[in-house]
């Protein structure tokens, strides 16, 4: 799973839900450069210069951005955890 492929979750309410996935994110300021690559969300190190996987313990703090349209052609937005994720169409 990388950005830009079509992705199904799991919504509020339990019901499946498709989107495209747009973006990656973490609400903790050291990791403000992430990305993912073939399903593993890396973060560019200070101290190694270079993409290293996210350790267990901080996967919390990472963050999807699912983009879904709707009938007016305008896009609508979804946040979600990795768990939250069922896999790609």
């Amino acid at each position: 799973m990388n950005i830009g492929d079509e992705v199904v979750y799991s919504g509020d309410y339990g019901e499946i839900l498709t989107g495209i996935l747009t973006a990656v994110g973490s609400d903790k300021d050291s990791y403000d450069d992430i990305k993912l690559k073939d399903g593993v969300f890396m973060y560019k190190s200070k101290k190694l210069k270079k993409y290293v996987p996210f350790k267990e313990k901080s996967l919390n703090s990472v963050y999807i951005e699912i983009t879904k349209g709707d009938t007016a052609g305008l896009a609508n937005f979804d946040y979600i955890l990795p768990n939250e994720l069922i896999g790609t169409v």
